[in-house]
């Protein structure tokens, strides 16, 4: 009886440790230290497309945080595996198949930590090619190199644009862009307009824009005119009745 109790308790010690242990296959990573951020910008979760092209390649595009360097990112789809590099920013072509498709976007660091994400889609054949999706990132600044936050850019994409407001720090970004030929507009008050017609050559680009200050009168110009066009006018005004006493 002596024995019995002592194993009893050792054997309730043991439980925890053992249903803590993580099932086969499961990566596990420091979360303090080793933690991989995935975000999937594209395509977006159920989204439906229409292709004639067989077999139908769709544009994923992503980020990456780790806080180590990456190694690879891989994306599984029904029609195979496609490797899109190791940068924080990811996007390539995936082929897939007609109907439901499910991908698999894994980013594995150089010491082995990884993280898997599913993005369901789907696609109708019978319509017109799909149009090549491209991201454009970058800062809008002042000729001085000043953030300028809260312009809006604007692409004429067709068939859907795409509008969006630089942040704070002075940087955008566009995912699902359509075509590389874009007509880009820029447009914060206090500032001139910009307007840029561009062919873009990847699917992830880079573009900073410069925004020049408006023109606007010097502090108190605008009362002196006023100054002056009132003196002017009292003045005609007095040379008129001395013109009309003259001929009287």
């Amino acid at each position: 009886m002596k024995y019995i109790i002592p194993a009893l308790i050792g054997i309730l010690l043991i439980i925890p440790g053992i249903n803590a242990l993580p099932d086969a296959g499961t990566s596990v990573t420091n979360a303090s230290e080793h933690t991989i951020i995935l975000d999937i910008k594209t395509p977006l979760e159920n989204e439906i497309f229409s292709n004639d092209v067989v077999p139908p390649h769709i544009w994923v595009s992503g980020d990456v945080k780790s806080p180590v360097r990456l190694q690879s990112v891989i994306i599984v789809s029904g029609a195979g595996s496609t490797g899109c590099g190791n940068q924080s920013s990811f996007g390539c072509n995936v082929p897939g198949i007609n109907g439901l498709n499910r991908i698999t976007v894994t980013a594995m660091d150089v010491a082995g930590n990884h993280v898997s994400r599913t993005r369901d889609f789907t696609v109708n054949p019978g319509g017109p090619p799909l149009e090549m999706r491209i991201t454009i990132s970058g800062t809008v600044t002042t000729p001085e190199g000043n953030p300028i936050g809260g312009a809006t850019i604007r692409l004429g994409s067709e068939p859907i644009p795409v509008t969006v407001k630089s942040e704070t720090d002075g940087t955008y970004r566009i995912n699902n862009a359509y075509g590389y030929h874009q007509i880009l507009r820029v447009e914060k008050n206090g500032y001139i307009n910009v307007t840029k017609e561009m062919t873009f050559n990847n699917n992830l680009n880079t573009f900073d824009i410069i925004m020049e200050p408006a023109a606007q009168p010097a502090s108190g110009f605008t009362a002196v005119l006023c100054l002056v066009a009132l003196s002017g006018t009292v003045l005609f005004i007095v040379s008129q009745k001395k013109q009309t006493r003259k001929t009287v």
